[in-house]
């Protein structure tokens, strides 16, 4: 029968679609903010090389790249390629493994989708693979919230990060007996808690069901305004919280001083997260804010288009709006993190030059 011949047809045209329309490309919004870096190095060689050496490194390191040959996840990149920030990413996951080994296959989709936004020849971002990503952060927050005691005896950058992060968009709370009580009266508790997490920009971002009559310190109160939470907004939050901290600990881009990354309770002096320092800052004041202005952009153009891809009607619709909302704010932070460190490696080697 005709229709019987031509369903293996039918079938195949939707398996080539199925396997095409999970990327959408980038290469027009999210290279407005990272490929101007690029662009007006090009005909500067030395201090081209000098953009790439500082982007394939964490800014915590002050020596040369540790891998001269860069490897994406499905091969080898010949030579210093402009893909050199997957390099820390890279680096990072490799330490991760050594102390979780369970944890090093979760983490490869976020490899890649880094891969796949660093290189300027696509700047793509495949929808199936970012859902690998936010599955994976759900299942760490779930080993967040079983072993957080485990957790806290782990040194490394990344785990001690993720859970401060975690433990300040909470409040960190805390309960202190309240020092003004009378003598001979009843001694009072009070709630001390902190005013959320703190990015290395300075926003925060608190969890929706905190009270607004919170304390900083027995002193000093903080009144923030509360809304009702539900799970698209508490996902969202926890996507951004692992991704923060990864990236944090993969790059250490030098936060300004009232972030939560400088409130970090160290195992040793050398592990202390970089802060920007005013009296010898590695960049300008304005190029600190031109950096975080480009980086909010660049979260918000990719915020906005993942956002569009995965609502409505079109073909990557969901009708999930959590998920959904997990997705748009994935893309966003990893979109933010890398123009955070590009344009932060662009000012520190062009200040001074001409």
């Amino acid at each position: 029968m005709p229709l019987m011949r031509l369903l293996p047809t039918v079938l195949s045209l939707l398996v080539l679609v199925g396997c095409s329309t999970s990327k959408l490309d980038l290469r027009d919004e999210f290279d407005l903010y990272r490929a101007s870096f690029r662009e007006k190095l090009t005909a500067k060689e030395a201090l081209t090389q000098q953009f790439l050496a500082c982007t394939g490194r964490s800014h915590g390191d002050s020596g040369a790249p540790s891998e001269t040959t860069l490897q994406s996840p499905s091969g080898p990149m010949p030579g210093v390629s402009d893909n050199s920030i997957s390099s820390p990413v890279r680096t990072l996951i490799q330490r991760i493994g050594v102390r979780q080994p369970q944890q090093t296959d979760s983490l490869l989709a976020l490899q890649q989708t880094v891969f796949d936004l660093g290189d300027a020849s696509t700047r793509r971002l495949d929808l199936d693979q970012l859902r690998k990503v936010v599955d994976m952060i759900e299942r760490w927050h779930g080993h967040v919230d079983s072993d957080e005691d485990n957790l806290a005896k782990d040194s490394s950058r990344f785990a001690r990060l993720l859970l401060s992060y975690t433990k300040a968009y909470f409040g960190d709370l805390s309960f202190k007996a309240d020092p003004a009580a009378s003598a001979g009266g009843v001694h009072g508790v009070i709630r001390v808690t902190s005013r959320g997490f703190v990015d290395r920009n300075g926003t925060a971002f608190a969890f929706p069901g905190l009270s607004p009559d919170i304390l900083w310190d027995p002193a000093h109160s903080l009144h923030v305004s509360t809304t009702s939470f539900d799970s698209r907004r508490v996902s969202a939050d926890l996507t951004r919280l692992f991704l923060e901290a990864f990236f944090d600990a993969a790059f250490q881009v030098p936060a300004v001083h009232s972030a939560t990354a400088l409130q970090v309770s160290w195992k040793t002096p050398e592990q202390a997260y970089p802060e920007f320092d005013a009296a010898h800052p590695p960049i300008s004041l304005d190029a600190l804010a031109r950096v975080a202005r480009d980086a909010m952009r660049a979260e918000a153009v990719v915020t906005s288009l993942v956002g569009k891809a995965v609502r409505g009607g079109g073909v990557f619709s969901l009708q999930n709006e959590t998920l959904a909302a997990m997705l748009e704010t994935a893309a966003g932070v990893m979109a933010k993190k890398l123009v955070e460190h590009e344009g932060f490696c662009y000012f520190q080697v062009t200040q001074g030059s001409s």
